[in-house]
């Protein structure tokens, strides 16, 4: 008798959902029958990373409210007056907390502090790695970190700095301070020009009837005096 062709044959009926189930789970249940150790070993692990997870959890969380709690306190130590215990203060805060985000609003702290008391070395070393021209707290220590590097006499870092900020900054009195910052240090190097050309560039950003605009088309007349007298 020929055989029929395979098309011409009945479609096999698809297994049912239920029938696979079962049939996979008789098949796990002898596979881990055969591998109980293996097993216990894997939930033993298992239950170690959950507890070491929410061991790690809760320790952040208690490390980031004592981090809050002391610099509530040791600002209010510098609010007082008592620089010199705020600059210990600060010190210590930093090594015990320095990878918290409430570190950086300290190292502006600290860094404030050692400008107010005439030392802009150590300003430096409390603000470079609180300097961040994507936040606005950043932004703020770096406008220190600038004017602490300025004091100290590295005025091309302090220009440079500056500048910066001036493209990063999201607001326009901070960008137009950064700009007449740098304009400055143009003047003092007998570059008028240059000067001129960051006047420019905050007038053009400034409205009409902007108040400050008098004093910024005052210095650029002076800076344009200057430089054709030099030709």
């Amino acid at each position: 008798m020929p055989r029929r062709h395979p098309l011409a044959q009945k479609a096999r009926r698809p297994a049912d959902p239920e029938d696979v189930f079962i049939e996979k789970t008789l098949a796990f249940s002898g596979w881990a029958r055969h591998n109980r150790q293996a097993l216990i070993g894997s939930g033993i692990v298992v239950v170690a990373i959950v507890l070491a997870s929410t061991y790690y959890v809760n320790y952040r969380r208690s490390h980031l409210e004592s981090a809050v709690l002391e610099l509530e306190r040791v600002q209010q130590v510098a609010a007082f007056g008592d620089t010199v215990t705020a600059k210990v203060d600060l010190a210590q805060y930093i090594e015990s907390f320095g990878n918290t985000h409430s570190a950086r609003e300290a190292r502006l702290l600290l860094g404030q502090l050692y400008m107010e008391t005439g030392q802009p070395e150590e300003a430096v070393a409390a603000l470079e790695d609180a300097a961040d021209l994507s936040d606005p707290l950043g932004l703020q220590a770096a406008v220190l970190l600038a004017k602490a590097r300025e004091q100290r006499g590295e005025l091309q870092e302090a220009e440079a700095l500056f500048l910066r900020i001036a493209d990063r900054a999201q607001l326009d009195l901070q960008a137009h301070e950064a700009l007449a910052h740098v304009a400055r240090f143009r003047e003092r190097r007998d570059d008028p020009s240059g000067a001129a050309d960051l006047y420019r560039r905050i007038l053009d950003d400034l409205d009409e009837n902007d108040p400050s605009r008098p004093l910024y088309e005052m210095r650029l007349q002076e800076m344009l005096t200057r430089a054709n007298a030099e030709v």
